[in-house]
């Protein structure tokens, strides 16, 4: 499965950039998205920023990806 995930570009020199993903530094390229610059938030998939986000989408999407990552309450049935 792919993800992509919102990150706030805090460096860029040409179609090279940096991106905080919540206090990780990744290098990534903004080729695709070459409006975005320093301060926006981007959604980033495989080193490639894809596009711009608003800080609320950015907001909601790390919301979910942190339910996400939480375990299942024990009583849910996961036979299904």
């Amino acid at each position: 499965m792919c993800l992509a995930v919102p990150a706030k570009l805090v460096e860029r020199e040409g179609d090279q950039g940096v991106a905080d993903l919540h206090g990780n530094l990744v290098p990534v390229q903004t080729l695709f998205a070459p409006e975005a610059k320093v301060g926006d938030w981007v959604l980033v998939h495989a080193g490639f920023v894809i596009k711009k986000l608003d800080r609320h989408q950015a907001e909601a999407t790390w919301a979910v990806l942190k339910d996400l990552a939480e375990p299942l309450p024990e009583d849910v049935d996961e036979s299904w």
